[in-house]
């Protein structure tokens, strides 16, 4: 990939290898990338620390019994407690559910995370790069991912999603990989710590 495209050799050679992203196929990641939804890593980080410390154990039983107060002690905020609470009944109705969307292609798993209330283009694309480590992604509507792109492609000139959906095109079917070398740069130049 890098010997075909010369901008991820150059990212390559600025911020070496993208690390390798991974979370387990299972309700506890969906979990996490629906606290991550519209807020910094950094809070997303110690709201999902507040619920796993009050819960014990974050599992579709524990946190179909819990009300929004209790929610709302660990940082979550009501509607992210609403689709969280949704998601477990789900899973206690359909405790295959993670099983079934990993045998599925890229479109129809695409369309049964988004089945899920809660569940947009974003969080569905994103749980498929990390969590499924699907190759051939774009996570519509990332501001971080935008933003990289922005920096690195356009000389920090602000764009919107559909001029960077169009850039990362031109890697497919290896979207994936552009993404994260993008990410990877966004991460090194703000100096952030991610732990998937």
């Amino acid at each position: 990939m890098r010997s075909k495209h010369k901008v991820i050799e150059k990212l390559h050679l600025q911020y070496g290898y993208p690390p390798y992203w991974k979370r387990e196929n299972c309700f506890e990641s969906l979990c996490k990338t629906i606290i991550e939804q519209q807020v910094s890593l950094a809070s997303a980080k110690s709201s999902y620390q507040r619920l796993k410390t009050f819960c014990g154990t974050i599992n579709p039983l524990k946190l179909s019994s819990l009300n929004i107060d209790e929610y709302r002690i660990c940082g979550i905020t009501k509607q992210k407690a609403n689709y969280l609470t949704l998601l477990a009944q789900r899973l206690l109705q359909e405790p295959d559910f993670f099983i079934s969307i990993e045998k599925l292609d890229n479109k129809p798993a695409r369309e049964k995370l988004i089945s899920l209330k809660g569940i947009g283009h974003w969080t569905a694309n994103v749980y498929m790069l990390v969590a499924l480590n699907r190759i051939d992604i774009y996570p519509d509507f990332d501001v971080a991912l935008i933003n990289s792109i922005a920096h690195e492609i356009f000389d920090g000139n602000k764009i919107d999603n559909e001029t960077a959906k169009e850039f990362i095109t031109q890697f497919s079917p290896l979207q994936s990989i552009a993404c994260l070398y993008f990410y990877h740069a966004y991460i090194v130049r703000k100096g952030i710590q991610f732990v998937p």
